[in-house]
């Protein structure tokens, strides 16, 4: 009798601590009690959908700049990446691209800039006649099936580009239609991380910046692939936790995956390579591809002719610190 007693009074008390628990997640709301298990159900797929967005680690790759045909082959392979990033001019494509040709067969990974024009004589207007760009873009994809597709290199620099940012966002709209008629992943042409990090805290912002927070309002709607940044590294050290900040940031305003299809170094501090690469890896950024460098860009040079660099050692050797290397 005791031991029945003894197990009643436990049964109860478990039946007690339960309805404890459900009562202890009741929570109020506009419209009247809610039980906080659909609330933590919802906070959970947010955070299941968010993880969805987070690479464990990004394929790391490189623009090779300072050499060309087989030369840049022979950095890449230095560099040990298998993600290089090349571009097409469309209005000057002519059925093929010599150095796209060369990359795919030596087994590189394509990140492709297709641009409209080319912007070493000025500023290229963005193309407003849609029908003539579609048939543009579409010579160049029935050819090529890169890893992603850029559309246009950083559509706020104003040394690039001309005219307004909505017409930017309308030929994006045609290319996303044009790539994902193909199955090919497409990606913008970038916004700076400087702008995002203004915009996050509050700054008042330039023309740019204002662009900027078109574009991300405009991403959250567009079927892109991955939302696309460009920065610089400068110092010892790049700003901790900036990267990282960023990518979260983008993820939750646009609801799509992030990459860098560039970063630069501007300073021969192979402790800021090492921070910068890092830092990608911590935002979970899918693609990160650094610029090798020139004398034109000011930024320091990965590779002098064929031979690596203090500082193009120092992303090899970083890379080669990261357990999934196999993926670069």
């Amino acid at each position: 009798m005791k031991r029945l007693i003894s197990i009643l009074f436990i049964v109860g008390c478990v039946y007690t601590t339960v309805s404890c628990t459900k009562e202890a997640v009741i929570i109020s709301s506009p419209k009247g009690p809610v039980k906080n298990e659909k609330v933590l159900s919802a906070a959970s797929n947010e955070s299941i959908t968010t993880t969805r967005l987070v690479a464990s680690s990004p394929h790391f790759g490189a623009l090779v700049s300072n050499v060309s045909g087989m030369d840049k082959i022979a950095v890449a392979n230095k560099l040990e990446v298998k993600y290089v990033r090349e571009a097409v001019t469309l209005k000057e494509f002519t059925g093929k691209n010599r150095m796209v040709d060369m990359y795919l067969k030596n087994g590189f990974k394509i990140i492709l800039n297709l641009d409209y024009g080319n912007s070493s004589d000025g500023p290229v207007p963005f193309p407003t006649n849609m029908v003539e760009y579609r048939k543009l873009l579409q010579n160049v994809l029935d050819k090529y099936k890169p890893e992603v597709a850029v559309i246009e290199n950083e559509p706020t620099n104003r040394h690039y580009h001309s005219g307004p940012i909505e017409d930017y966002i309308k030929m994006l709209e045609v290319a996303i239609d044009v790539c994902k008629a193909r199955g090919i992943k497409v990606a913008d042409g970038c916004i700076h991380i400087k702008y995002v990090d203004e915009i996050m805290k509050g700054k008042q912002l330039d023309e740019g910046g204002m662009d900027v927070v078109k574009l991300i309002s405009a991403y959250k709607t567009l079927n892109l692939d991955y939302v696309n940044v460009h920065t610089k590294g400068e110092g010892d050290s790049y700003p901790a936790g900036v990267i990282k900040s960023v990518a979260d940031y983008l993820r939750k305003r646009t609801g799509k995956p992030v990459m860098s299809n560039e970063f630069s170094i501007h300073t021969d501090s192979q402790d800021l390579v090492r921070s910068m690469v890092q830092g990608w890896k911590d935002g979970g950024y899918v693609y990160a591809i650094v610029f090798s460098g020139n004398s034109d860009s000011q930024a320091l040079p990965f590779n002098n002719g064929t031979v690596l660099t203090d500082i193009g050692r120092a992303y090899k050797d970083q890379l080669n610190n990261f357990d999934s290397k196999k993926i670069y």
